[in-house]
């Protein structure tokens, strides 16, 4: 089965979890940030869903929330809050050991996933949220997932803090940089990012394809 390198956005941050947690296969979740921002944005995630009368009451997340996750063997996290330590944990990275468990039952056979989630977000406070910037952690990435033999997906999740925010979620893709590092950056009216350059999505299609129905 061949490796694939994809792009979703699965809403808030309990919806990718829950995705994740539904392929079932053995996964390394990359969360670019602390610990406790994780906690935080999965606290007010599922407090928000809750809420929410139209989400589905079997959402499991909303009921066992962390323990799942805390619980799965097939689910590794790693909290990587700057660029340099994703980096960092991207050039050391190696294969899951999928054998501890046994062979999986027919028809659930997944290749391992490498799942990085806010990864262009990262980047958004820092002089690399650049054309240049982004196509290096790109670059490191696809080259890790590769050399690992698993599958890629990037996931820019809503901020569950903020709902609004324009320095995260899907909206992301869409947003224009600059070519080079340091270059100036300009917000437009309603605080996306604007000005000449290029828009994230062109960068990334370069290692990445896109799924459209969950991108968007």
């Amino acid at each position: 089965m061949g490796s694939t390198r994809s792009v979703a956005s699965c809403g808030l941050v309990t919806d990718l979890l829950q995705q994740l947690l539904d392929i079932g296969a053995y996964t390394r979740l990359i969360v670019c940030g602390t610990k406790t921002e994780f906690l935080i944005q999965l606290s007010c995630a599922i407090q928000s869903q809750r809420a929410d009368p139209n989400v589905a009451p079997h959402h499991d997340l909303l009921t066992k929330t962390i323990g799942l996750l805390a619980n799965s063997s097939k689910i590794q996290l790693a909290f990587c809050p700057s660029l340099e330590s994703l980096r960092a944990y991207l050039a050391v990275l190696r294969p899951i050991d999928t054998k501890t468990d046994g062979p999986e039952p027919a028809g659930r056979r997944h290749n391992p996933m490498l799942v990085i989630l806010d990864l262009v977000a990262l980047h958004v406070p820092t002089t690399e949220f650049s054309a240049q910037g982004l196509s290096r952690t790109f670059a490191a990435s696809a080259e890790s997932a590769s050399r690992a033999k698993m599958d890629l997906m990037l996931c820019e999740c809503t901020n569950a803090v903020d709902t609004m925010s324009a320095d995260w979620g899907g909206r992301l893709w869409d947003a224009q940089v600059p070519l080079l590092n340091g270059s100036v950056r300009i917000r437009g009216e309603e605080g996306n990012w604007g000005g000449r350059g290029v828009s994230i999505k062109q960068v990334a299609q370069r290692w990445f394809e896109f799924d459209e129905g969950r991108y968007a």
